[in-house]
């Protein structure tokens, strides 16, 4: 294979800059709904993507075919494309140069996920769901789990030669319950997926779906037998799942830089923070730093080199409140003045061009422990585990609801809370923030359904977080 992609890139010699990228993804996905096997998904997809760059115009085009013919043929429709768009803009487009980089990523991992016998895996799943089915109000159970492994080779007319291998790991499980007429939800680890992480089976068994069951059983029922809020103004104090999805929407969204310049505009939408405020713009208070960490263990915005054959980084996006950096690549970060990319161009899959993703978009941690921030709380809330988030097309208007709320009576958890939903502007909440736990709290989040671009792209991120407190903010109850 490795041949074959030379000759196609050996055709990008006449073009600014080319590269090569092979693709292989093996998939499995098992799911259990109410006691039963609903689906058990195993495919490979591979192909090859092929980028050409002419004054500073890109031309992309894809392959499924091993064929030497029509991969050729590929990187002359890239080509082809290229200079179409540049004769169409009549304008040469700054793209940044790289240089050569030579060398191998692959993920540790402790137990293959592909080698652990199906038996095994499904065996983990009934007897979590055996537990979940004793609840009396439980309407409809569903236990999943999930596993990739992505393998790369990338070579462009820059010399570089990159070969990647990438395992992710995870799943979980969540039980409806009808109470009184009240349907609610809990699961575990988390909603919308549960929690993915990059590594082997291992990650899996750390979960301990079994022992976490009755737990979470317990808990829906809870939640569904309480009450309701009325809307009013508090402290609310936001346990690590729902910071991850905080920093995912009201941050890692809006500096991703192409967005920022337009180039998302009519799909994923713009951002309220503009390049004429890097360095400037006061988003949130001194306890706010951010920044984006290709290199986070277990992330799964983890790598050795993106998409583009940019080498991982560690960017800082929020340093002491203020906007201090973006997420760009090497066809976006010229609007910021950079003289090379951040390395946080990537793509879905072979079909697909690289453009902006996230990788680990981190809060980083302060002191104190959950205990502590809440000891410190008169009155107030705590919420955890993101249920829904809607957000406006620049990032600035948000609500998310969660499911999991409680009331704070003089610095201790009291009476639990249902459905309740906060409200917000980005920079004043982000500037309402005045605590962040410590090390020993921060706990890292993996999100597989991260959507964006023409043709569509779902990515998969990481966020990590300690909880964290906020003043004066608008709850509710929906």
């Amino acid at each position: 294979m490795e041949k074959v992609l030379e000759v196609a890139l050996e055709r990008l010699k006449e073009v600014d800059y080319g590269e090569v990228r092979f693709v292989r993804i093996k998939r499995q996905s098992i799911n259990l709904e109410n006691g039963i096997i609903s689906s058990i998904d195993e495919d490979v997809e591979e192909g090859i993507g092929i980028r050409a760059v002419y004054k500073g115009c890109v031309g992309f085009a894809s392959t499924s075919s091993t064929f030497i013919d029509d991969i050729v043929k590929t990187a002359e429709r890239a080509i082809e494309f290229a200079k179409a768009s540049y004769r169409f803009s009549g304008k040469e487009y700054p793209f940044l140069f790289e240089g050569q980089h030579i060398g191998e990523y692959i993920t540790q991992i402790e137990k293959d996920p592909f080698a652990v016998p199906l038996e095994e895996k499904i065996d983990l799943l009934v007897r979590t769901d055996e537990i979940l089915s004793k609840n009396k109000f439980a309407v409809s159970r569903r236990a999943f789990l999930n596993f990739f492994k992505t393998e790369k080779y990338f070579l462009n007319t820059e010399g570089s030669r990159i070969k990647q291998t990438i395992y992710e790991s995870g799943g979980g499980y969540v039980i409806w319950v009808l109470v009184d007429g009240n349907l609610q939800s809990r699961s575990y680890p988390a909603p919308h997926g549960g929690n993915h992480l990059q590594g082997g089976y291992e990650i899996v068994e750390e979960m301990d779906f079994v022992g976490n069951a009755e737990r979470i059983s317990e808990e829906a029922v809870m939640f569904a037998k309480t009450g309701r809020i009325n809307e009013m103004e508090t402290t609310l104090v936001v346990g690590t799942h729902q910071m991850a999805l905080q920093i995912h929407e009201s941050v890692g969204h809006p500096l991703e830089l192409d967005r920022v310049i337009g180039y998302e505009a009519s799909y994923a939408g713009t951002s309220f923070a503009t390049i004429d405020q890097l360095g400037k713009l006061k988003y949130g208070s001194s306890l706010m730093n951010i920044v984006a960490d290709a290199k986070t263990p277990r992330g799964l915005g983890t790598f050795g080199w993106d998409d583009e054959g940019v080498p991982a980084q560690r960017i800082e996006l929020i340093t002491g409140g203020i906007l201090t950096g973006y997420l760009s690549s090497r066809d976006s970060a010229w609007a910021i003045g950079l003289k090379r990319a951040g390395g946080t161009a990537r793509a879905s899959s072979y079909n697909r061009m690289p453009m902006v993703r996230m990788t680990n978009i981190n809060l980083l941690p302060d002191k104190g422990s959950l205990e502590d921030l809440i000891s410190e709380v008169k009155d107030g809330i705590f919420v955890d585990y993101n249920k829904s988030w809607s957000i406006d097309q620049r990032r600035l208007n948000f609500q998310f609801s969660t499911e999991v709320a409680y009331r704070i009576r003089n610095g201790k958890i009291a009476e639990p809370l249902r459905n309740v939903v906060y409200f917000g502007i980005t920079p004043e909440f982000w500037n309402s923030l005045v605590a962040v736990g410590g090390e020993e709290e921060w706990k890292l989040w993996g999100l597989l359904n991260c959507g964006k671009g023409e043709p569509g792209q779902t990515m998969h991120t990481g966020h990590g977080s300690s909880p964290a407190v906020f003043v004066k903010v608008k709850v509710g109850s929906v």
